[in-house]
């Protein structure tokens, strides 16, 4: 990982986005979209953040709030920013 590693992220930050990911997983992409939006709002280069958050808004069908995160994730992580797919790390 880039010098925006997991670890350089804030604890409360990974526990967002964790807590995010586990609801996105059950199919709770409206709730995981609150967890991830603060993840990224605590820390802004949060690039697998972005990723997930766009793949919760493209399952809502929020297709120009999706492509808002593939944006900035291609912004702040280049070697990232290819596809929405699920992230899970």
């Amino acid at each position: 990982m880039n010098m925006y590693g997991f670890a350089m992220i804030p604890l409360e930050a990974r526990i967002l986005y964790r807590r995010g990911l586990d609801l996105s997983e059950q199919g709770k992409d409206e709730a995981a979209v609150r967890y991830l939006r603060q993840a990224i709002i605590i820390a802004p280069r949060f690039a697998v953040a972005y990723r997930a958050l766009g793949t919760c808004l493209s399952r809502l069908g929020r297709e120009e709030d999706a492509a808002d995160c593939q944006y900035r994730l291609a912004t702040i992580a280049p070697d990232r920013g290819h596809g929405l797919a699920p992230a899970g790390a």
